[in-house]
């Protein structure tokens, strides 16, 4: 009975949670299962393998203030891609005891993506269960990627109150800026990934950086990556905010309209932050400044 009780009370909240932030209901419990995900990896032997990045790393960083995703990324190191193998691994990580007994995980699938990389990556299905509730996620595990300077424990925010707070292995914030910067110098003006573009105005308007920390990460990632570094790559980004086919991505992209925010501003930031981080690889110049969230400059 007491078990049954924890469950009906949890996804109460869940649902009065819901309203409150505006998502679905059905978000909200995929956002409290993702997090039960990582409850259990902090207590497994696999803790310093699975490396959260991306989306859900940004998300649950800023206690859930950036835009809600339902991306669970990972890198994953000192594993193989096998797919018996992290078919195991993640039968492993969902079968560990926490206090909440009375949610359910389990895996549903595993299957090969990025085929067109060296090292294919992972995505696993899964279902959780609490009570008569079921509700699908998956988490995709990544290769071969590298962090700058390096993967960072952190304790991660829990969306109820009461909850053990996962402690896991996090990408830097250096690297995750790269990482969507190379996504955009990728794809340019056929991107249709609004929320890179998003995700480093947000982080560029949050945080602090080191400008050689910085400046090193986005070159790790491209060099890592084989990307050729064009002179005219901020010519080309400025002009997105002209381009016809970007302003409908943008304007479709719920997250920018929530926050009100214009595509034109977006990119003054992007400009603003990585234009002189890129002149200075392609340069080969140092770069010791430091960039100040709240003056929005380089100081």
């Amino acid at each position: 009975m007491v078990v049954r009780n924890q469950a009906a009370s949890a996804l109460a909240r869940l649902k009065n949670q819901a309203k409150t932030e505006g998502i679905s209901y059905q978000m909200c419990l995929q956002l409290f299962f993702q997090e039960e995900f990582l409850r259990r990896l902090s207590h497994s032997k696999y803790r310093e393998n699975l490396v959260l990045k991306g989306g859900m790393f940004i998300y649950t960083l800023t206690a859930f203030d950036s835009r809600p995703t339902r991306d669970m990324d990972f890198l994953m190191r000192s594993l193989s891609n096998d797919l018996e193998h992290i078919q195991t691994v993640m039968n492993e990580i969902c079968a560990l005891p926490t206090e909440n007994d009375y949610i359910l995980l389990k895996v549903t699938g595993t299957e090969q993506i990025t085929l067109e990389k060296k090292y294919p990556g992972v995505k696993i299905k899964f279902m959780g269960h609490i009570n008569n509730v079921r509700v699908p996620f998956s988490v995709d595990l990544g290769i071969d990627d590298v962090i700058v300077p390096d993967a960072v424990v952190r304790r991660l925010s829990t969306r109820l109150e009461g909850f053990e707070a996962p402690e896991i292995f996090t990408y830097s914030l250096e690297s995750t800026i790269s990482e969507k910067f190379d996504a955009i110098i990728q794809r340019m003006e056929m991107t249709s990934r609004m929320k890179d573009f998003f995700d480093i105005y947000y982080l560029s308007s949050a945080f602090d950086f080191s400008g050689s920390t910085l400046k090193e990460a986005v070159l790790q990632t491209v060099r890592h990556r084989g990307r050729i570094l064009e002179q005219n790559t901020f010519t080309r980004i400025r002009g997105f905010a002209d381009d016809s086919f970007m302003k409908t991505q943008w304007i479709r992209f719920e997250p920018a309209k929530e926050a009100g925010l214009g595509f034109p501003e977006v990119l003054y930031q992007l400009d603003q932050f990585l234009r002189p981080i890129y002149d200075s690889i392609l340069s080969g110049e140092e770069f010791d400044y430091q960039w100040s969230c709240s003056q929005k400059a380089w100081v």
